[in-house]
């Protein structure tokens, strides 16, 4: 699998839990959707995400990072970004 092919996966995993969260359909969201576009994203479920995706991946992500995570493709840099480590 090659790096454009495990990084869409990773997206899609982050865009399913994200989903999940806020009990929305997967194929309604995109990289772009922020608490300003996902009326459910308050800072309870923000947790409820951050708590999905580190019990999802294994990981364990900083509170400075979690508190710079303002759209799912931040999120999802997050978690690519910590995968490298």
């Amino acid at each position: 699998m090659g790096v454009d092919a495990l990084a869409s996966e990773l997206a899609d995993r982050v865009v399913e839990i994200a989903a999940r969260v806020f009990e929305l359909d997967a194929q309604g969201l995109s990289m772009s959707d922020s608490p300003q576009t996902i009326e459910r994203w308050d800072s309870l479920n923000h947790l409820k995400l951050i708590t999905a995706i580190e019990s999802e991946f294994s990981i364990r992500l900083r509170m400075q990072t979690v508190l710079k995570i303002n759209d799912i493709a931040a999120l999802v840099a997050a978690v690519q970004s910590h995968r490298e480590e």
